[in-house]
């Protein structure tokens, strides 16, 4: 019984497996890896630097009369009441103050150069006579000098005279509140019929364009700021998908002690005043720009211990390549040495590949 469930055993094996199987044809042929490449391309790369800051006028004052009196009205030349939100040009009148004592003080101002001017001129005319009668010496040295200090006097008289003229007419002009520059109406304080003194806030008026964007910056990167160069694309938090290309325009010469950071300030148009002071904004600063680098796709850069290395693909096969890497901008990564702008690499399924192993292309 055992011996007849050996054989069937044995003739069940050699059925399976006869002796003069033919090997299979795969049998020692090589895997070819599926990859996808591309070449390096020259392009423009920089460290980038992203910081939080936001937008701040450039200016801002308190609008104050320089004279007291009534406050008649607060209107622009339209007829528009002004009120916070007002845009204005410079020069353009935002309030009058009552201006009827300010004529009078002028009127009077002008009646003394008019009184100053009369005796000036008789003193002239005095001395005129003095001096020709001393030539014919009918008159003695005392009296013409009498008759000059009396010109001298009156002189002095007329031009301060013409100083209170001028004052009061100054003071009078005063009387019309102006906008010191283009700019926005921030808050009013006054109102027609209040009393205004000379300390008084009338309106807060600010500049709204251009608008400062200010960023506190590493002082490590001061360095690599450059006024006037250095490239700062700018979003403002309440235009999230909108990147503005600005340029640094300055850089404060001072770093706060505590953050040991500097202030970097570029300069925003707002003509259309959609951005307001206080605003958050993003500045992404390119610090050590380069044009025209060789640059790949920072997935086809492998980091074997100390080494950067990349897959070329030459003539169906993987060849694993040292590179020497630079600058990342997003991602795409710098490539110092190691590459030529016609090499071929690859960029997609490298992790799978060793060293000499053939590959195939596919899109």
């Amino acid at each position: 019984m055992k011996r007849a469930t050996i054989a069937a055993l044995i003739a069940a094996a050699t059925a399976a497996f006869p002796a003069d199987a033919a090997p299979s044809p795969d049998a020692g042929t090589e895997r070819t890896f599926a990859v996808r490449t591309a070449r390096p391309e020259r392009a423009t790369i920089a460290n980038v630097l992203v910081k939080t800051g936001e937008l701040a006028a450039p200016a801002r004052v308190k609008l104050c009369a320089k004279v007291s009196g009534r406050l008649d009205e607060t209107r622009l030349a339209d007829g528009s009441d002004v009120t916070e939100g007002t845009r204005a040009a410079r020069g353009d009148v935002l309030a009058r103050i009552d201006a009827r004592e300010w004529r009078v003080k002028r009127a009077a101002a002008a009646a003394a150069v008019a009184a100053a001017r009369a005796e000036s001129d008789s003193a002239r005319r005095e001395f005129a006579r003095a001096e020709k009668l001393r030539q014919s010496g009918a008159a003695t040295q005392q009296e013409f000098d009498a008759a000059l200090s009396a010109r001298d006097r009156a002189a002095a008289a007329l031009a301060e005279a013409e100083c209170d003229l001028a004052a009061a007419e100054l003071d009078l002009s005063e009387c019309e509140v102006r906008a010191p520059f283009d700019g926005v109406v921030e808050s009013k304080s006054l109102h027609p019929g209040a009393l205004v003194s000379p300390s008084g806030e009338i309106f807060g008026f600010v500049a709204t364009d251009p608008l400062h964007a200010l960023f506190d910056v590493p002082t490590t990167a001061l360095p690599l700021l450059k006024p006037g160069e250095t490239k700062v694309g700018v979003t403002v938090d309440a235009y999230p998908g909108e990147t503005l290309p600005l340029v640094v325009a300055d850089v404060f010469p001072t770093a706060d002690a505590a953050t040991r950071t500097v202030r970097a300030k570029a300069i925003l148009p707002n003509p259309a005043g959609k951005y307001v002071p206080g605003m958050f904004a993003t500045g992404s600063f390119a610090l050590g720009e380069r044009a025209g680098v060789l640059v790949v796709p920072f997935e086809a850069v492998l980091r074997i211990e100390s080494r950067r290395c990349v897959y070329k693909v030459e003539n169906g096969r993987a060849k694993l390549a040292d590179v020497e890497t630079g600058l990342r901008r997003d991602d795409v990564v710098e490539i110092v040495s190691g590459l030529a702008d016609g090499d071929e690499i690859v960029v997609d399924g490298l992790h799978r590949l060793a060293d000499g192993v053939p590959v195939r292309v596919v899109d």
